[in-house]
Formats: C-alpha cells, structure tokens, sequence
C-alpha cells in the first residue's frame, strides 16, 4: 500500500503544479486586459486621483462613443477590416492551391520548397523595412491599402502554405481517387472533397492569417500614412510625446482587442482541432 502511495502522491501533486501553472498563466494574460477594460469605461480624472476612485455611479461609455464619433478613428477601423480580409481572402485562396499542389503532385525538391518558403519567417520585418518602403514607393503602393495586403499576405503566405500542407496529408487520397473516378476535375476534388475535410484546419489558418494581419503594428506604421493608416498605428498615436490619454488609448486598445478575442471564442474548438489534427498527423 505504501508503494502505491508515493507515485500517486507524486501525480496528484504535478497535477496540482500544473493547474496552478495554467491559472497564473490565465491571470498573466487577463488581467492587463481588464485592467484596460477598467480604464476604458472610466474618467481620467478617476485614475489620476489617490487613491483611484472606481464609483459605479462614475461608469461611462463616453470615450467609446467619442472615438466611434472620429471620422478618422473609423476609418483607421475600416482600413484594418478590408486590409484583414483581402489578406486572408488571398493567402487562403493561394495558399490552399499551392498547399495541395505540394502535398499531392510529390516533386523533387518539394521539402526543399518548402523550407526555402519557411525562411520568410525567420527573417525580422525590421531587416526588410527600408527595403519594402523604397518598393512601395517607387511603384506608387505607399501609404495605401493595395501595398499593405499584398506585403502582408507576402508575409503571411509561406506559414498558410505550410499549415495547409500537413491538414492536407492527413486526407486519404483514396477519396480523391475515387471522386476522380466519378468525374470530379483536381480542382472539383478540392472544393468538394479535400476542403469540406479539412474544414478545421482551414478555419484554423484563415483566423490566424486574420489576427497577424490585423494586428501588425510595426508594417504598418512604415508603410502608411494617413490615408492607409490601419486600428493599431492609430492607438499608438494616442500615446504623445508630453501627454497621454490613458481612457481614450485604452478605449482604442479594447476595440481592437474585441474582434480578435470574439474570433478565437467563437472559433475555438475549429483552432484546436485543426492545430492538433495538423501536429499530429501531418
């Protein structure tokens, strides 16, 4: 008995270690949110004073109907949305026609292929950006949407194609084989048999193809001004040299936070399944 004791005693504790990992883990990420949230939906002068004061009856949504009110807060909004979008809309589309390509038509050099696409995302955006900003000027793209999607999806591309590619390998192509056999094109198979398959790993690359597009900072801040300038380089700006509005950065912050959290809540158990059906079988 008393040997059975120790490796349970032994479990029961790294189980413990573990949930307490996970529940400091989940307060590290929260917390700064709320605390944002906090600072969104209460006056400044609530947070300047000492102590804070944080009266329900203080509780006000003014600053998000001030900024939802800024013609050029909205537009930033909009850039962001149809940056994300067109990001996504593309890197699926090719990304998925590249991705069975690879994972069905079997070339030498295919691996090679892809590890040389892989690259891409080693190399630090910081390397490329003098570089993007001279191109994007001198063929007229700079500050305007049409240069940012297609430096984002040049981006974003090689991670999609290779997620893809594992989703796709854990199809059996007997399916495929035997939708051929009825008639079905490559491309019918695809739309029809391979794509419905991999549904959850589909859904899992086009969120995360979304949020890296519409929360990049740092291309964006290089690569627009005022008329392409997308949600995050408008937050940064409430951020000035002598003075900062804390209410209305939060305000921003939560905003473009919100879309991003509503995505991953609602399309959790698709990110899950296709993160794990890709570790595991591709």
């Amino acid at each position: 008995m008393n040997d059975t004791a120790g490796p349970r005693r032994r479990v029961d504790v790294g189980r413990v270690a573990h949930r307490v990992a996970v529940a400091l883990l989940v307060v590290y990420l929260v917390v700064p949110f709320l605390w944002m949230v906090v600072y969104s939906v209460y006056p400044s002068e609530n947070l300047r004073s000492s102590p804070m004061s944080f009266a329900p009856t203080d509780l006000t949504l003014a600053k998000y109907g001030e900024l939802f009110g800024d013609s050029g807060f909205v537009r930033s909004m909009t850039n962001s949305v149809v940056v994300g979008v067109a990001t996504t809309v593309i890197c699926m589309l090719l990304g998925s026609l590249a991705a069975y390509s690879i994972s069905r038509f079997r070339f030498r050099g295919s691996q090679t292929l892809l590890l040389a696409m892989m690259t891409v995302q080693a190399i630090p955006a910081i390397v490329l950006a003098v570089p993007l900003f001279v191109l994007m000027r001198d063929f007229g793209l700079y500050d305007s949407l049409t240069g940012l999607v297609l430096t984002y999806a040049a981006f974003i591309l090689p991670l999609v194609i290779w997620m893809m590619v594992s989703f796709f390998d854990s199809i059996p192509v007997n399916l495929e084989r035997a939708a051929r056999i009825d008639g079905c094109s490559h491309l019918g198979v695809l739309r029809r048999v391979v794509i419905p398959l991999s549904g959850p790993g589909f859904a899992a690359t086009a969120i995360f193809a979304f949020i890296t597009a519409w929360s990049d900072f740092f291309l964006a801040k290089i690569l627009t001004g005022p008329n392409a300038e997308t949600l995050p380089v408008r937050t940064a700006a409430f951020q000035g040299l002598f003075a900062t509005d804390y209410t209305a950065a939060a305000t921003a912050g939560v905003i473009t936070a919100l879309p991003v959290l509503a995505l991953a809540l609602v399309a959790q158990r698709w990110i899950v399944q296709g993160i794990t059906e890709g570790a595991v079988k591709g």
